[in-house]
Order: structure tokens, then sequence, then C-alpha cells
């Protein structure tokens, strides 16, 4: 489905913005300060640096007019009489100096040349009857004009590298919760406390209990299953003693009845039990398989490929989750194979078989517990439905998914995608 033009308008408008949240902190707080030293710098050379200039080019432009009407006054007035330049030159830089030349041809029509280039720390000006003249560039110009800008532009590098500073430990809470929170989701316990602002650590603390009330339900669902399955193995026990005593067709349909209950029971408790005392550790993941491969079918039938791989995983749950795989595979068809691969970021166990598959429609049904598919994996044969479901909860107590499609050999393909 594409987005609407206007979300797509905005999308297109912020792909220059860095996708990091501290880079556009930082963004905020860089981009104002750098257009207030710009603003403050523009101000600075046409308020102070050039007016001041041209105040007093106005001053000293008396004092050139007076020393070219009498030349015995310029040393006196420290004006020097010398050749004077051939051609102007001024730096395209110098603002003060073109300002100081626009000044002077104003107050001098017949000024040819002025030259700031050849002494920096002079003026040498030519007319137009070959007489030139020398002075100070101080008395045209402000001394060290420079340093309200390095002292501007200074005081802003020092507070931004601490803005930068302050800006990282503000962040560092955020990041703190995010890994805690994703690791949470791929069923990693990672210590976390609430630190940083009052925003922050209210969005910490409301993770805490978040976090806390899913693993309480967890548990409370977990002994929730394990009690109401141990308390019904006696009424089970004393219905197979009366159905032990009874002959006929009802009675051998009733035994069958009652031999699915007791594995949905064994199921359950097993569930329970596995999940309760399971802890993540490192496991070779290929290892674990084809133990796991070698317990659903002590018989063979199953080729097992891989590379070898140590992930975090609970090797129990993992273990249930592949037998009950491998168990149905060797149930609906003849052959099997179970495959480990890795990448970078992510292990996949891929369990194909050659039978009659699960249709695609019905795939999502096929996780859900209890569930019974008519046309292909039915009850007839044990099937209980909740292995799918129980191997769908493996994958996700890992932070992973299980994804079920076709086998090349014909049957159903089953995958279970962990993280890394």
């Amino acid at each position: 489905m594409a987005a609407p033009p206007d979300l797509a308008h905005r999308a297109a408008s912020r792909r220059w913005l860095p996708r990091s949240f501290y880079w556009r902190a930082l963004l905020i707080l860089i981009v104002p300060i750098i257009v207030l030293q710009l603003a403050v710098a523009l101000m600075f050379l046409q308020r102070h640096y050039e007016d001041v200039t041209v105040q007093m080019t106005s001053n000293t432009s008396r004092e050139i007019a007076l020393v070219r009407a009498r030349p015995e006054l310029g040393e006196s007035l420290g004006i020097a009489a010398v050749a004077g330049p051939k051609v102007t030159q001024i730096r395209p830089w110098d603002l003060s100096g073109r300002a100081m030349r626009e000044r002077l041809v104003e107050v001098f029509p017949d000024l040819v040349a002025v030259d700031t280039v050849s002494n920096r720390r002079s003026v040498a000006l030519r007319f137009a009857d070959g007489t030139g003249l020398e002075f100070a560039r101080s008395s045209v110009s402000a001394s060290n004009p420079h340093q309200l800008l390095v002292l501007m532009f200074g005081v802003a590098i020092m507070m931004t590298a601490i803005s930068l500073l302050f800006m990282r430990g503000q962040i560092r809470p955020i990041r703190r919760l995010a890994r805690a929170a994703e690791g949470f989701g791929r069923g990693q316990d990672i210590a976390y406390w609430p630190t940083g602002s009052t925003e922050v650590r209210a969005a910490g603390t409301a993770f805490l209990a978040m976090r806390a009330r899913i693993e309480r339900h967890i548990e409370q669902r977990t002994l929730l299953l394990s009690g109401v399955s141990h308390d019904l193995r006696t009424p089970l026990t004393r219905m197979k003693l009366e159905l032990s005593m009874m002959e006929g067709d009802e009675a051998d349909a009733l035994s069958r009845d009652v031999a699915a209950m007791e594995r949905i029971i064994d199921t359950f408790l097993d569930f329970a039990r596995e999940d309760a005392g399971d802890v993540r550790q490192a496991t070779e993941v290929l290892a674990l398989v084809r133990e796991a491969t070698e317990a659903a079918s002590p018989r063979g039938g199953v080729v097992v490929e891989g590379v070898p791989v140590e992930a975090g995983l609970f090797p129990d749950g993992m273990r249930r989750a592949v037998t009950n795989l491998v168990g149905n595979a060797m149930s609906y068809g003849t052959r099997a194979r179970v495959e480990v691969a890795a990448t970078d970021g992510t292990i996949v166990v891929t369990v194909e078989d050659d039978g009659p598959g699960i249709p695609e429609d019905r795939r999502a049904d096929a996780v859900r517990p209890f569930a019974r598919l008519d046309t292909a994996r039915t009850n007839t044969r044990g099937n209980v439905g909740l292995g799918l479901s129980i191997v769908r909860d493996v994958a996700r107590a890992h932070g992973g998914s299980l994804r079920l499609g076709t086998s090349e050999m014909g049957g159903l393909k089953a995958e279970i995608i962990l993280p890394r």
C-alpha cells in the first residue's frame, strides 16, 4: 500500500535529516548558534567595523587635504610624501579597505590608486596630479578588530563542546532504555534502572512496570497450565479404569478420546516445566538440533545439515521446538530434512518434509492452540493442536518468529528464525 502524498512528501523532505536522535538534537542545538554567530558577525562588520572605518577615514581625509595644501605639515600629522602606487591593490576580504577607498574617492575625486597590500601597516595613495601620500593604516581602521570575532567564535565552540557532552549524558539513558526493551523482546533479562531526566525516568519506570506485568502474566499462565493439567490426571485415571471394564465400539472411541486428553495434559505439563526452569545460555545450535532430531526420530529417516554456530538460547525450549517439528514431519511424511543456517544477524532452523503440507490459507490457523486442519494435518494421528503453537511461543521467547511455507520436498517447510 502506497503512502499518502502528504506523508510521502514529508518523508522525502526529511531524508536530509540525520536518523539518530543524538545528531538531530545536536543539529537543533548548533543551527541556532551558527545563525546567531552569523547575524552578530554581519552586524559587527557592517555597523562597527565598516562604519568606524568610514568615520576614521573621514577624519584622516581632512588631514590629507591639509597636507596636500601645506606639505610641510605632513611630518607632524604622520603623512609622508611618496611616489604613490600605480594601480589600486586591496585584498578581496579586506572590507575596511574597500570602505576606506570608497570614502576617500568621495572626498578626493582625483584619487587614482589606493594600495593596502604592499605594506600591511600603511596605506599609499596616488592622485591625478602625480603626487602620492602614505600614512599609517591604524589611522583609518580600528586596531585588532578581529578580536571580538575570535572571542565570539571561540566562546561558541567552547559552549558547543560543553553542550555536546551534556547532550550525550542526556541521551545515554534513552539508549539504555532502548537496549533493555530490545533485550526483553528477545527474551533477555538485561539489568535496567531509570536514570536521566524526569521524562526519561517516567518512561523507564513504565517499562519496568510493563515488564513486571508481562513476566507475572507468563508465570501465572505457566502455573495455571501446570495446575489444571495436574488436577485433570485424577479424573482421567478413573475414567481409564472404568473404560477398561467396558467393551464395545463406544468404549474404544471413549478410550481414544481419553488418550488424546492425556497427550494434551502431558504436553501442557512438559511445556510448563521446561518454560519455568529454562535459562538462556550459550548453546551450539547444530549439536542441539541433532540431539533433538535423534530423540524425535530414533529410527532415522531425517537428514540434518548445516554449519556449527553458537548462540544464546533457551536450550530446553529450543530442543522441544525442534522435536515437535521433526515429530510432525515424520508423522505426516516419510522423509524429512533439517538445516541450520546462519547469517550476520539471524540463525534459521529449517525443517522440511514430504507430507501433505498445510494450505497457505490455513497456515495462520495452524499455529493457533488446539487448531485442527481437516484437509491436511488432522487429529487422526494423535495431533493435539499444540505442536506448532509451542514452536511459535519458543521462537517468540527468543525474540524470533516461526514461518511456514512449502517445502521443495512437496510438504511443509517450517523455519524457526532466531536473532543472534
